[in-house]
């Protein structure tokens, strides 16, 4: 009985001891620190058919801006891919600055012809304008001083032409006249026999179209190769080809 007890003491103050020894060790030991959680990507957009129709016309607009294709040649200029941009989203303001781009262009373009004495053409340059919008503030401005200096200016020889250029009666374009019809087929003839190209000076974009049309209506099954540039007086120039 003497042997049990004292074991059974010697055990509990072994226990105890030891006990007493791994205290410290669980006390000073520190709780692992806390995982960040793993960042979560956001969500990529997802981007409509529509937003990237929008976006290539934006970026053909501003292309063409650079490369003053303002409003021609058809169907490659900046005034169409804006106006193309504002049917689709009407308050694109990228697309309504394209557009004052555009203008303000024009605007420039005008001043540097009338500094140069060219009215016509700085005339025409303002009409330009116009067409992309025809109420600003500016274009009335720019005209306002350009008709005190038309009339200020001393008066201008008429342009005779230069070689291989042919006049074109201004009071004429646009009208199903057989005066001007003859004399665009008389063009149109010399051009197929010297297989030149077409230069094509007119004030707006819509008659340098019209005269083109004529053209071509005049040589059918032929290719009219050529360009429009904007001017004045009304002409066609031909350039040899280099063919």
């Amino acid at each position: 009985m003497f042997n049990f007890v004292g074991r059974s003491a010697l055990c509990m103050a072994v226990f105890f001891s030891l006990s007493a020894c791994q205290l410290p060790f669980y006390a000073n030991q520190k709780k692992p620190a806390p995982v960040a959680p793993a960042p979560v990507a956001p969500p990529v957009p997802v981007i409509t058919k529509e937003q990237q129709v929008v976006r290539m016309l934006l970026l053909n607009g501003e292309y063409t801006l650079s490369r003053d294709q303002l409003l021609t040649p058809a169907n490659d200029n900046a005034y169409d891919f804006f106006h193309a941009v504002l049917k689709l989203e009407p308050n694109n303001q990228r697309a309504k600055g394209g557009l004052q781009g555009i203008v303000m262009r024009y605007v420039d373009l005008a001043r540097q012809a009338a500094a140069r004495g060219n009215y016509t053409q700085a005339t025409t340059m303002l009409n330009n304008a116009r067409i992309v919008d025809p109420n600003n503030l500016l274009i009335k401005e720019v005209s306002a001083a350009l008709t005190e200096q038309i009339k200020s200016a001393p008066p201008v020889e008429p342009y005779r032409g230069g070689a291989n250029e042919f006049l074109l009666e201004a009071s004429l374009l646009g009208k199903d006249d057989p005066q001007i019809l003859a004399r665009i087929n008389e063009i149109a003839q010399q051009l197929k026999a010297t297989n030149s190209l077409a230069m094509i000076i007119a004030r707006s974009d819509v008659e340098g179209r019209w005269i083109y049309q004529k053209m071509r209506d005049a040589l059918p099954g032929y290719r009219v190769r050529g360009d429009i540039k904007l001017g004045g007086p009304p002409r066609v120039q031909l350039v040899p080809s280099a063919q």
